[in-house]
């Protein structure tokens, strides 16, 4: 008799298998990040399609398999419809799904990386500035490497531990900032205002209670979107594929 059991999970990506069943990977609360089949979801007749769409936030039942799990029931918990409705905040939505994805390997996760995914959609779906959209989403890159143990070094050089002041880059090979008259041979680094590393080190550190005040200007956006793009594909080994969905939401 298979062994059942439940889990409280966001969708986290989808792919078709056969004819009429999908493998489906989440992130679980309690869990972490896991993949199972759904049987005969790509149906019409099907009741759970629905409930399993991309970022919906669930409640799900499943049945343990020889080789995937089995998805058994699923409730709706959120469908974040305000996201979907907007097509840039599908677009924001989408990158952290899958820069949750990319980083975590089966297993790995749980409360905080979940509880940090599930905070930022609810806040995309309140949002309605789109320099703030662009605030959350850097605020969840920064605290989710730091719950996966990547947290960068923005307070003092990587090298010489002393203040980080003056003339400073960002380097993903040593994990956080490095002095210009540190840098040796060091390659992939990119340079950093004062002003976005002053609002890159209260995205670190603070709650968004208070990170909610703080006004992020259009400049200091763009130069954090450039160096966060640049440190989590360094990091990943790959290209973000949500970064051309948000380029062509934002154009529209």
């Amino acid at each position: 008799m298979s062994k059942t059991y439940s889990a409280e999970a966001i969708v986290l990506k989808r792919t078709n298998f056969g004819e009429a069943d999908r493998i489906i990977t989440f992130l679980a609360r309690y869990k972490g990040k896991f993949t199972a089949i759904a049987k005969g979801v790509r149906k019409v007749a099907s009741r759970r399609a629905p409930n399993l769409e991309l970022l919906n936030h669930i409640k799900i039942y499943l049945a343990s398999g020889k080789n995937l799990d089995v998805i058994t029931e699923v409730e709706t918990v959120d469908t974040f419809k305000k996201v979907k409705d907007s097509l840039l905040k599908v677009g924001f939505s989408f990158h952290l799904a899958e820069i949750t994805n990319e980083f975590l390997a089966d297993g790995q996760g749980g409360k905080r990386p979940f509880d940090l995914l599930l905070g930022s959609l609810r806040l995309l779906e309140r949002e309605l500035d789109q320099e703030n959209l662009k605030k959350i989403t850097r605020v969840f890159e920064i605290k989710f490497l730091d719950a996966l143990g990547f947290k960068p070094q923005l307070s003092v050089c990587v090298k010489c531990s002393k203040p980080a002041e003056g003339i400073v880059l960002i380097s993903p090979d040593t994990g956080g900032v490095i002095h210009k008259s540190c840098l040796g041979n060091q390659l992939f680094v990119k340079p950093i205002s004062t002003e976005a590393l002053g609002v890159l080190r209260i995205f670190q550190n603070e709650n968004w209670n208070k990170i909610s005040k703080i006004d992020v200007g259009n400049s200091a956006n763009k130069e954090l979107e450039i160096l966060s793009r640049f440190y989590l594909e360094y990091l990943l080994e790959k290209e973000l594929k949500s970064i051309k969905f948000i380029k062509q939401a934002s154009a529209m």
